[in-house]
């Protein structure tokens, strides 16, 4: 696979940036190329925003002996390209170096976003977890799970304290619980 990222990035290396159209349009394919590599908002990404475009004003004098006199003017496109070549050229670098980066779990105000080496991507939504536990759980009992939650302890001995906790309440509850999670419409995309 990193071969494949790295023939797609040579393919962008050297833009033909002659004004900001152009620029926009290499800057478009690199993103899509460095969003599969490195996932969305990273730094890697950042630096292609923040190449910019720029043209300068031409100023110009008058004089009635010596007719007209022109300085100034011009863009960066140069500069421009310089600056993709060298990006580009550094992520090259940092892949055949070290590989393709695993990629970051971001997290969500309600929902987890995971996004696996393979480039697939799956969306948990915590909320509906939440709603089953609050459903068949009374104040006490849910305050008690979450005690367990916050507990500084290894996952697994965390985990058996959860469904041994769970058991306690009762055996319809565990039950009730997994019903309410399986037959909520958001899980089918019915959200």
């Amino acid at each position: 696979m990193e071969e494949k990222y790295i023939v797609a990035l040579k393919e962008i290396k050297t833009p033909d940036i002659t004004d900001n159209y152009s620029l926009q349009s290499w800057k478009s394919k690199a993103i899509n190329i460095v969003t599969r590599i490195y996932g969305k908002d990273s730094k890697q990404e950042e630096q292609i925003n923040l190449i910019r475009f720029k043209t300068y004003p031409t100023f110009g004098s008058y004089s009635p002996r010596g007719g007209s006199k022109t300085f100034g003017g011009g863009n960066n496109a140069a500069h421009c390209q310089k600056q993709a070549t060298e990006v580009i050229d550094g992520l090259i670098t940092d892949i055949k170096n070290f590989g393709i980066p695993e990629k970051d779990v971001a997290v969500n105000s309600d929902k987890i976003n995971i996004t696996v080496n393979q480039n697939q991507s799956q969306t948990i939504n915590i909320k509906i977890l939440v709603d089953a536990l609050q459903n068949e759980l009374t104040g006490r009992q849910l305050n008690e799970v979450q005690e367990i939650i916050e507990e500084d302890m290894d996952k697994q001995e965390k985990r058996k304290k959860i469904i041994d906790k769970i058991k306690s309440f009762g055996g319809d509850i565990a039950s009730n619980v997994i019903a309410n999670i399986l037959t909520n419409p958001a899980i089918y995309g019915g959200m």
